[in-house]
């Protein structure tokens, strides 16, 4: 038992230290929707949005992940910022199946490498 509680500390230093390591220098883009023969592409940049509430002695806060327009080919989207609830996942889903879009998602704080990994994933498999 006392062997176990004392590498507790250290399994959690270890959880950390992989957990500091994944930055979005090193995240691939991240394609979905119509992966093949698809007509257009959107890429997305993946942040996140946080909300928040003073109720006089506490402060609630509640973080949302959300998707920035950031470029599209051959498709437009009328909104430019999506937040990632089910609801609006599953209906650019289904848009992307109606349209034959593919979407890609790439960092909030993507570099020129990324941005260019996600155009070439949008031709990718595209009908001509």
């Amino acid at each position: 038992m006392k062997f176990s509680v004392a590498l507790l500390p250290l399994f959690l230093l270890v959880a950390s230290a992989f957990a500091l390591g994944k930055n979005s220098q090193n995240q691939t883009p991240i394609a979905w929707g119509m992966l093949s023969q698809n007509t257009g592409c959107v890429i997305f940049e993946e942040g996140r949005k946080t909300h928040g509430a003073f109720w006089g002695v506490a402060v609630t806060t509640k973080t949302s992940g959300k998707l920035t327009v950031i470029e599209a080919q051959n498709y437009t989207l009328e909104e430019k910022v999506y937040l990632e609830t089910q609801e609006n996942m599953d209906a650019l889903m289904q848009r992307a199946q109606k349209d034959k879009v593919k979407y890609v998602k790439i960092p909030e704080n993507y570099t020129q490498e990324q941005l260019e990994n996600a155009r070439t994933l949008c031709t990718q498999n595209q009908s001509q």
